[in-house]
């Protein structure tokens, strides 16, 4: 995914008022098969795959052996396999931690599927306009994480309701080689090309944790992201809870004008309390907004602290805002 195509506030724009384009050239994508299928993935990942029935997706992570936070996935489960899809950023270290673990599975088989398709979504409150174009079915009727796959151009063409932005959301699993007549598709409908610092901040402002930008170090655990309520009970690592510092959420004061990077140092008073983990702009609020790593002991809304430099910022409840799509009919 490039990181802009035109300009970031624009392209923004577009996300949230009408139809982005998104092209997932670098997102992982693992087929994991056989009668060990679903044992493997609920040992690997965080959460069961067995409730799913065909056509439904869930989410799950991938943790490293230490407890670490790897990946953030989306199980499809197709008849006789799963698809695992993975984050462009994590995609290499996921696939092949993914690889690495199906070698030794039994009844399993885990390969690495990205080359067999092409990716694409529409984003933004107009994207349903699109995808209905698509469907053999009325739009308004695809729950939520779900998919259907159906024929187009004489070919599969794998529909996902899975949006990344807040808004509405739908990607396109498109034979390998498809993917650019499809595009020309989009286009001509009105869809925009959008990059992922647009999409960035889009997340930011409804809270989608960012794996690729707040466990940037690779030391963050699921609880560091407040991602502790995608693991069930019975798959916690050891330690879990007893992390000495909490994510919050935060509001630049207005004079913030840069956003300040990963690991700059949060104060109260002469006290360092926390780290910055992650900050974006966000041309809708007008004001710096992101997320930190703060002492348990003053994770709460409402708190004042500073940065270093003194500029003042507040911690939020999440989301920062709604997106345009909860006001628009599906229809």
């Amino acid at each position: 995914m490039k990181t802009a195509y035109t300009h970031t506030h624009d392209e923004y724009a577009v996300l949230r008022e009408s139809c982005g384009l998104l092209d997932y050239t670098d997102i992982g994508l693992v087929r994991v098969s056989g009668p060990g299928a679903a044992d493997f993935l609920g040992q690997v990942a965080t959460r069961g795959v067995e409730f799913l029935l065909e056509g439904q997706s869930m989410t799950a992570l991938l943790l490293r052996a230490d407890g670490t936070l790897l990946s953030e996935i989306l199980v499809h489960c197709h008849t006789g396999h799963y698809l695992v899809e993975i984050w462009p950023a994590q995609a290499p270290e996921a696939t092949e931690h993914l690889l690495t673990r199906g070698a030794l599975a039994p009844d399993t088989t885990v390969q690495d599927v990205r080359e067999e398709f092409d990716v694409l979504a529409v984003e933004g409150p107009a994207s349903f306009r699109i995808a209905q174009k698509y469907l053999p079915f009325p739009v308004a009727s695809m729950g939520y994480r779900s998919f259907v796959t159906a024929e187009h151009d004489g070919r599969p063409l794998t529909v996902s309701r899975t949006g990344v932005t807040g808004e509405y959301g739908y990607k396109f699993f498109a034979p390998a080689g498809a993917g650019e007549a499809l595009r020309a598709e989009f286009t001509a409908l009105g869809a925009v090309e959008c990059g992922k610092d647009a999409v960035d901040v889009c997340r930011m402002e409804v809270r989608f944790a960012s794996v690729e930008h707040e466990a940037a170090d690779g030391r963050a655990t699921a609880v560091d992201l407040g991602l502790q309520w995608m693991i069930e009970p019975g798959k916690e690592p050891a330690g879990t809870g007893d992390q000495p510092r909490r994510p919050v959420c935060w509001v630049g004061a207005e004079e913030m004008t840069e956003r300040p990077s990963h690991g700059t140092a949060v104060t109260a008073g002469d006290t360092t309390v926390g780290v910055i983990t992650h900050a974006v702009w966000s041309p809708r609020l007008a004001r710096v907004i992101g997320t930190a790593q703060v002492d348990t002991e003053v994770a709460a809304s409402g708190q004042e602290f500073a940065l270093a430099d003194g500029t003042a910022l507040r911690t939020v409840s999440a989301p920062f805002l709604t997106a345009t799509s909860l006001d628009v009919a599906l229809d």
